[in-house]
């Protein structure tokens, strides 16, 4: 009676979990985590197109009668935004758990450099509140090298490197470290403030779309939000300024579009075959 008992309890529990050993054949296969990064078909490459938002806090002169009168100086503090400005990056995803049988939670890494211009710092105030160009205008150049780190959702194509699939995507967040080097132009106003370092970590969230015509295209948007201090002048600018100011990066918006060149080296069947090349007993969908 006892054997019978222990036999029923025993089948009992292999029906109970066949459906979590069923489960798991759909599951993309994770390799070792260090073994993503000699695998060259997971590298992305490509350019981004950055705009950027900060602050000026400074003295700034206020003038009248069409602009064209001095009247004093106040400070005050008004909104920035960067010339579009351009930079490359190069990174990888890793994945480190699978959420599927075509998604997998992934570690993202890439490393951003980016140069991106604010101008007309030392714009005058008008008296109707209105800002205006001044007549030997004053701007400056950031030089950023960036490391954004996270974690990815990512599903389709490139996230189990299959040519079975003709689309993918991710959505993530993280923190980006980076480094700021600012210079005031033109020169004239540089030999007075030489540049500027900051280092700063912000966070940030993205999105990626991506499609595979033969080799992996991804189109990345990736914003980022904080207060970083890129200059701070503490004196006059002879004939730029009439005193201090400080300038600041509150947010940036990166725009990349990526290949990953050796994509084509991708083993997984081609997009005709719906069977995995990991499970051969199961179909795609």
């Amino acid at each position: 009676m006892k054997l019978f008992k222990s036999l029923k309890i025993c089948f009992t529990a292999v029906l109970l979990s066949t459906p979590f050993f069923s489960l798991a054949q759909y599951k993309f296969e994770i390799k070792p985590f260090f073994s993503y990064f000699r695998d060259l078909s997971r590298w992305e490459i490509g350019g981004t197109g950055l705009l950027a938002s900060g602050s000026f806090d400074g003295v700034t002169r206020i003038t009248g009668y069409n602009n064209t009168y001095y009247i004093g100086d106040s400070t005050l503090k008004r909104g920035l935004t960067s010339k579009p400005s351009f930079g490359g990056s190069i990174g990888i995803a890793v994945p480190f758990a699978a959420a599927g049988h075509i998604s997998v939670w992934a570690l993202s890494m890439h490393a951003i450099v980016n140069q991106y211009s604010w101008s007309d710092l030392n714009q005058t105030k008008g008296l109707d509140g209105t800002y205006t160009v001044n007549p030997i205008p004053l701007s400056a150049t950031t030089m950023q090298i960036a490391v954004p780190i996270g974690i990815d959702y990512k599903i389709g194509c490139d996230a189990i490197a299959t040519r079975r699939l003709m689309f993918g995507g991710a959505l993530g967040a993280g923190v980006m470290p980076h480094i700021n080097i600012t210079s005031l132009e033109p020169s004239a106003a540089g030999d007075v403030e030489q540049p500027q370092q900051a280092i700063g970590f912000n966070p940030y969230v993205k999105a990626e779309g991506s499609i595979f015509p033969g080799m992996c295209v991804k189109l990345r948007v990736l914003y980022t939000m904080g207060n970083i201090e890129l200059m701070n002048t503490k004196n006059a600018i002879p004939n730029y300024t009439d005193g201090p100011f400080k300038m600041y990066n509150k947010s940036s918006l990166m725009v990349s579009l990526l290949i990953m060149p050796f994509s084509t080296r991708w083993k997984e069947t081609a997009w005709w075959n719906t069977r995995d090349s990991y499970n051969w007993n199961e179909r795609l969908n």
